[in-house]
């Protein structure tokens, strides 16, 4: 195992209980995002905190501040078991925190074979029926059949599983066949600077040009996203209110298909995917309005953002998260998945309205990663082994 970066010096290392926050790649996602938002949060709460991957070789997300980066020197987790077992025998951490079905059945496998008596929690960030439903639909996909039984296997064996929201853990009981509940527990979405970041002026003219309605959507670029429906509703809501933009922040597989489609439709000039931005935060807070288009979510952390920056939200009713986030509408319209129809009169009310529903805003910002750090830390200290106060 190799550091490749970090802020913790050995000697705090030795004097702090120590965690490993296991994800394979920091490739950009809201599942990689939150789990690197949770490794800086954890520090905060004075932990040592290890994250571990499985290679840095593309690495798209900022590191964080007081945190161990280490990293296996491999690629895939069947080839990082090994690896990452003989780290848990070198460093004996209290606690290895995982996410992503493949990582965490190879956390269960790693911790079972290093002879540590690390404590070996779980997190699914997605509805896991409806990824396997997406992967076996690809080629080789028919992998992904295996996937339930080896869940199965391996849930039962780490000490906690946790699942990002109510959907989302109904979705893993059923799939996994738990015999109890996984606890949820809602991603950390909003940093520290949270508020200081909102404030600061965005970098795209649309944002800053007061005659321009500026629709935003933020997410990687692939097919789970339904990107031609939002680029189709738009095509209605510009026909309509001609002074509209769309902005299609992000990076991904579906990038050229996407620019085509946007062509067919007439949209030359009105829509821009400008790639990834670094200020989504500050493109929020200045956008008319917020669309997800998703096909499914397993708890949409962009909703909690735009939310929390007062920017009216339009959401399909995917499985699971976007429901749970809007409370069934109640923050935000929900349309169904697939109708661009439907997304587009609901864009157009509510550009008409520009109001965020009163008491959005705050709910939104209860989702901090203080709170989320805070409550891995109570899990981590009630799953903690007789002997751990002993050592670190």
């Amino acid at each position: 195992v190799a550091t490749q970066a970090g802020a913790a010096t050995p000697a705090r290392a030795l004097r702090q209980p120590r965690v490993f926050v296991y994800v394979p790649h920091l490739r950009m996602g809201g599942g990689e995002t939150s789990m690197l938002r949770l490794a800086h949060g954890l520090a905060q709460t004075g932990l040592a905190v290890d994250l571990i991957v499985h290679t840095l070789r593309t690495c798209e997300l900022p590191l964080p501040a007081g945190v161990n980066v280490l990293s296996l020197g491999c690629e895939g987790s069947a080839a990082a078991v090994r690896k990452l077992a003989a780290a848990l025998r070198e460093h004996r951490p209290r606690w290895l925190l995982s996410a992503f079905p493949h990582t965490n059945v190879a956390a269960v496998v790693a911790r079972a074979i290093s002879g540590a008596d690390t404590r070996c929690i779980v997190t699914e960030h997605a509805p896991l029926s409806q990824q396997i439903r997406q992967q076996i639909a690809l080629p080789g996909g028919w992998r992904y059949r295996l996937l339930p039984p080896l869940l199965r296997w391996a849930y039962r064996r780490a000490d906690a599983v946790v699942a990002v929201s109510n959907g989302v853990r109904d979705d893993l009981q059923a799939v996994a066949g738990l015999a109890a509940p996984p606890i949820v527990i809602r991603n950390p979405v909003l940093p520290p600077d949270f508020a200081a970041e909102t404030e600061r002026a965005p970098n795209h003219p649309w944002l800053l040009d007061a005659s321009i309605e500026v629709v935003l959507s933020v997410c990687r670029l692939g097919v789970e996203k339904d990107l031609p429906t939002l680029l189709r509703a738009f095509a209605e809501v510009h026909r309509q209110r001609p002074a509209t933009r769309l902005l299609m922040a992000g990076e991904g597989p579906e990038r050229g298909a996407l620019e085509a489609l946007a062509g067919e439709l007439g949209l030359a000039g009105v829509v821009q995917l400008p790639g990834r931005t670094d200020q989504p935060l500050r493109w929020m807070r200045h956008a008319a309005v917020f669309v997800l288009a998703s096909r499914f979510e397993g708890f949409g952390n962009v909703l909690v953002e735009a939310l929390a920056c007062g920017t009216p939200v339009v959401a399909t009713d995917c499985p699971v998260g976007p429901r749970e986030v809007l409370e069934g509408g109640r923050w935000g319209t929900l349309v169904p998945v697939g109708d661009a129809g439907a997304m587009a009169a609901a864009i157009t009310r509510t550009l008409g309205a520009r109001a965020l529903p009163d008491g959005a805003r705050a709910a939104a910002q209860a989702c901090t990663e203080a709170r989320a750090s805070d409550a891995y830390r109570r899990l981590f200290e009630s799953l903690a082994p007789a002997s751990s106060a002993a050592r670190c």
